[in-house]
């Protein structure tokens, strides 16, 4: 094949199209267990704290291990096995998670359900580092807004149809069956994901010249590689405040579903179809506004909304019974899907924009590594303002670090980008 920075040819452009269409069918499906994983931790009686872990965890392993796993992936000529091979894998772990929790009482399944997402997590960092540099090579030159666009429209409209039947599922299954059930459906899906994502053809990664055997010197390359791309350190800078703003929603919401407007299964199911449907108008949205004008174009009026929904919904009012506020909160996820995904699309674009071609995959784990370092400590302290002020100032604290990431962004001037982009 290619060198990493030569496209792929035309015919094999339009397969890599077809693939990923077909790919992003069984991703959303996958992605549909966003909304019902912890509120399944939080019906067998999780805590605020445990239900924070959930999206902590991931965070802490990609800390550790994306820059390791990215040097290891960097070295491989073809990454695409590997990167179908370890998506599965952590895949797997719901159907493993759905079946302790059904097997086992709420004491024991909710500790080894938590160990058993960190072990996923070691996979999933893998696929993470991986993934940018896959849809890159797939795409081609200048062809990443219309992939991913593509890409995550197909995904949202595969995962609203998906969380609006397993809602109703959920209603004809007893519990802990229903959830179980459901989760192994969603592994079952992640195995047709990987099936077909392996039949990707991207270009060759440049073989580099082996890293040197001290680990301090290594580490100095690294910084050095890293401090001649200013574009990407400051692009990174100003991305921590949005990741740390949806790490502090990540354990909220749940509890505010359940406890707050008390919205049981079916609702739940509503409203995270609701939220997928507005990511479906968002990514079409953003791809038709990015083809007339610029990705740069999308990002601060993207991030205001976003920021202003955990503010709109903070002040759902509180009542014993909210059936009338849940089309409310619905309408509210909506917009928050239509945000989240045009900001997911531009701040991909930017990123990838801001990578040198040789260099992909290690600087993809660099971004890993200090996006979730907000994603550890943010979904920690939002199950603790949970626990000690409540959920709505929870919301509240989270609509501040959103405003700051639109001031820093809004901030932001055109610089040069990675060489090749």
């Amino acid at each position: 094949m290619a060198d990493r920075g030569a496209p792929p040819q035309e015919s094999v452009r339009a397969r890599n199209y077809r693939l990923v269409a077909i790919d992003s069918a069984f991703v959303g499906v996958v992605s549909a267990a966003g909304p019902f994983l912890p509120v399944f931790l939080v019906r067998l009686g999780a805590s605020g704290g445990e239900v924070g872990l959930l999206s902590s965890i991931p965070a802490l392993t990609a800390v550790l291990l994306a820059i390791p796993v990215g040097r290891w992936l960097q070295r491989r000529r073809n990454i695409v096995p590997l990167y179908s091979k370890v998506r599965a894998t952590g895949w797997m772990a719901y159907a493993a998670m759905g079946l302790i929790g059904a097997l086992l009482p709420a004491e024991a399944a909710i500790p080894l359900m938590l160990a058993t997402w960190a072990a996923a997590s070691v996979a999933s960092t893998a696929g993470v580092v991986a993934f940018p540099i896959v849809m890159d090579g797939a795409a081609g030159p200048n062809g990443r807004f219309d992939l991913l666009g593509r890409r995550w429209m197909i995904a949202g409209l595969s995962m609203t149809m998906t969380i609006a039947l397993a809602g109703q599922l959920l209603r004809v299954v007893p519990f802990p069956g229903n959830f179980a059930g459901l989760l192994a459906l969603f592994s079952v899906a992640g195995i047709g994901s990987a099936l077909i994502s392996r039949q990707l053809v991207i270009p060759d990664q440049a073989q580099l010249a082996p890293p040197a055997a001290a680990r301090s010197p290594r580490l100095r390359a690294l910084v050095d590689l890293v401090r001649a791309q200013p574009s990407f350190i400051r692009f990174e800078l100003r991305s921590i405040a949005y990741t740390a703003s949806i790490g502090l929603v990540m354990p909220l919401l749940p509890l505010f579903y359940v406890r707050e407007v008390q919205a049981p299964d079916a609702w739940i199911g509503i409203i995270g179809s609701a939220q997928a449907a507005g990511a479906v108008v968002g990514y079409f949205s953003a791809w038709r506004i990015a083809r007339r004008r610029s990705g740069s174009a999308i990002v601060f009026p993207s991030m205001l909304a976003a920021a202003a929904v955990p503010a709109m919904l903070s002040a759902v009012p509180a009542m014993l019974s909210a059936v009338d506020w849940l089309p409310a909160v619905a309408a509210l996820a909506f917009v928050a899907g239509v945000a989240a995904a045009g900001t997911q699309l531009a701040l991909f674009d930017q990123l990838v924009a801001r990578i040198p071609r040789d260099h992909g995959v290690t600087f993809s784990s660099v971004d890993q590594t200090i996006q979730n370092i907000a994603l550890i400590a943010a979904p920690s302290l939002g199950g603790l303002l949970a626990v000690t002020v409540g959920v709505r100032p929870g919301l509240l604290v989270a609509t501040a670090f959103g405003l700051l990431a639109c001031v820093l962004f809004a901030s932001d001037r055109p610089s040069r980008l990675a060489p090749g982009r």
